[in-house]
Parts: structure tokens; C-alpha cells; sequence
């Protein structure tokens, strides 16, 4: 049965539920990269794209019908539905990818940390209320860190980078804030749960036949046990569990405090590239560290 229509006013604190799950969605999405890296190994990197949705189809429909999760589908929310499946579970992952293939790492790096500028403006457009100086200047310390960091970690080199890579990685982190603006105002109604797996739902229902033709016999016999492994982890924890919890995160707690979280996720990215393949942790991927922390540490403040 859906929820009331009021939304809940985002007046929770620092150490809350909303932080709670924001943190359970930047460990999750922090972890991607890495275990992307496993995946390729066997799986094309389009193809693990359109299966981290389509895997996770048939647990989302599980979900929905044991706990009856309703059907956003009145008035307005069959719309706001469409844009947390299309551009967020579709569009992020295919464009950001189209994109890292026509670009450098870093550049589509630091494109896609602008991600949190774009929920705020977005957010700022829709309910025509501008966000206050401490979220501009918070905003800018941890873009500032996480550049820091991405030109530490993978560099920030041109050479292979294009403007045609760098926009479609832009259009990824913008599809991405449409769907987190659009989760965020129908979770108060409907749930975190039931917003994020009919979601999924359409978005894997729009994917099936593009796997369908890449995906053929002889490409899942090669698909080896590290390819099995970053398919369920991509499909359960970056798309079910990481965005139940960031969607809740976003309306519990406000979408510009909530949002800035997200600069963090590079901190997950390079510590476990540290941790699991051995990548050298400098003092200056120490200092980016902190310069976002304050950053966010700013916006959190109340």
C-alpha cells in the first residue's frame, strides 16, 4: 500500500539513519570500480553494464510480490518512476561507460564527481529554492579533494581523453541526479524498497534484448568465476541493495545534505585498490582524503 504523501522534512541529524544508509551506498558504489576490474576479465565491459541490471530483474520482481510493493503509477509518479529507471539504472551505467572508452580515467572521474552539483542544481530548479552559502562553499572543498585525489590515483593525463568521452560521462553523472531527484520525492509515498525495484524492473525489462544479442552461448560459458562474482555484486549490491539505500538516504535526510556524500566514493575506490591490487596510498591521497571529508563535514553541519 503506498505512503502518505507528505514527504518527511529533512531535519534529521549528522549521526543518523539517513547518513547510515548514505554510508552503506558510498562503500557499495565506492567498491564498483574494483570489482568492475574483476569482471572484464571474461565479460565485455558493455555487456557486465546491461547485466548488473537485467541479473538483478528477477530478485526486484521477487521483492515486489512478497512485500506488495504498490505500483507508482498515478498521476505524476508513473512519470517520476520512468526517470529512476531509465536515466539511473540505464542511463548512468551505459553513457558513463560509452563514455570511460572514449576518454581518460581521470577525466571521466572528475566528470562524474560533479554528480553532486548536479542533484543540487536540479534539486534547486524543482522546489525554486537555491541551496544556502554553506552548501556552495562544502560543495566546492570536496570537488576540489576529489580532483586532489583522481589526479593522484589515475592521473589527470589528456592524451587520451576527448571531449565527445568527457560529455558522455557528464550525461552519465546528470541521468544519475535526474533519477536521485525522482526517487527522492516518491520514496515519502511509496518506499525506498518498492521505488528502487520497480525501478529496476523497467530498466531490466529495456535491457533483456540488448543482452539477448551480445550475450550468446559461447560468451556465458566464458564468463569465469571472478566474472560470476563482480555480476553479483554489481547486480545485488550496486543496484538493489546500494540504491535502496541511497534513494532512502536522499529522502530522509535531504537531497543537497545527502548528496555530497557521494564525493566520498573515491575514497572507498583508492583505498581498495590500495588494499586489493596493491596500488601505492601517498600522502597526498591522504590530504585529498580530508580535504572532501571537511568538505562534506560542512554541508553535514547544521
Amino acid at each position: 500500500m503506498a505512503k502518505s504523501s507528505n514527504p518527511q522534512p529533512a531535519t534529521v541529524g549528522f549521526f543518523s539513519l539517513a547518513t547510515a544508509a548514505a554510508l552503506v551506498t558510498v562503500f557499495t558504489w565506492g567498491g564498483t570500480p574494483i570489482i568492475t576490474k574483476f569482471g572484464v576479465v571474461s565479460v565485455d565491459v558493455m555487456s557486465l553494464a546491461l547485466l548488473r541490471t537485467v541479473m538483478s530483474l528477477p530478485l526486484a520482481v521477487l521483492i515486489i510480490v512478497v512485500l506488495r510493493c504498490a505500483l507508482p503509477w498515478r498521476g505524476n509518479d508513473k512519470w517520476l518512476l520512468v526517470l529512476v529507471g531509465i536515466p539511473g539504472v540505464v542511463g548512468f551505467p551505459v553513457l558513463f561507460t560509452l563514455g570511460i572508452g572514449l576518454t581518460s580515467a581521470g577525466h571521466a572521474a572528475v566528470v562524474t564527481a560533479a554528480t553532486p552539483v548536479f542533484v543540487g542544481f536540479l534539486e534547486a530548479v524543482v522546489s525554486r529554492k537555491l541551496p544556502p552559502r554553506r552548501w556552495w562553499i562544502g560543495v566546492s572543498v570536496a570537488f576540489v579533494g576529489a580532483v586532489i585525489l583522481i589526479a593522484e590515483a589515475v592521473g589527470l593525463d589528456s592524451a587520451d581523453a576527448t571531449w565527445q568521452g568527457d560529455l558522455l560521462a557528464a550525461a552519465g553523472g546528470f541521468s544519475a541526479a535526474v533519477s536521485f531527484v525522482a526517487g527522492a520525492r516518491l520514496t515519502p509515498r511509496y518506499g525506498a524498497v518498492g521505488v528502487t525495484m520497480w525501478g529496476v524492473v523497467i530498466a531490466g525489462v529495456v535491457q533483456v534484448p540488448f543482452v539477448i544479442m551480445r550475450m550468446d552461448a559461447e560468451a556465458w560459458a566464458a564468463v569465469e568465476p571472478l566474472g560470476w562474482t563482480a555480476i553479483i555484486y554489481l547486480s545485488l549490491g550496486s543496484t538493489i541493495v546500494a540504491y535502496i539505500s541511497w534513494i532512502f538516504a536522499l529522502s530522509r535526510g535531504g537531497i543537497g545534505r545527502m548528496s555530497v556524500w557521494q564525493f566520498a566514493m573515491p575514497i572507498v575506490g583508492v583505498a581498495g585498490a590500495a588494499i586489493f591490487l596493491g596500488e601505492p596510498l601517498t600522502g597526498l591521497l591522504v590530504a585529498a582524503t580530508v580535504i572532501i571529508l571537511f568538505g562534506v563535514g560542512l554541508v553535514q553541519r547544521r
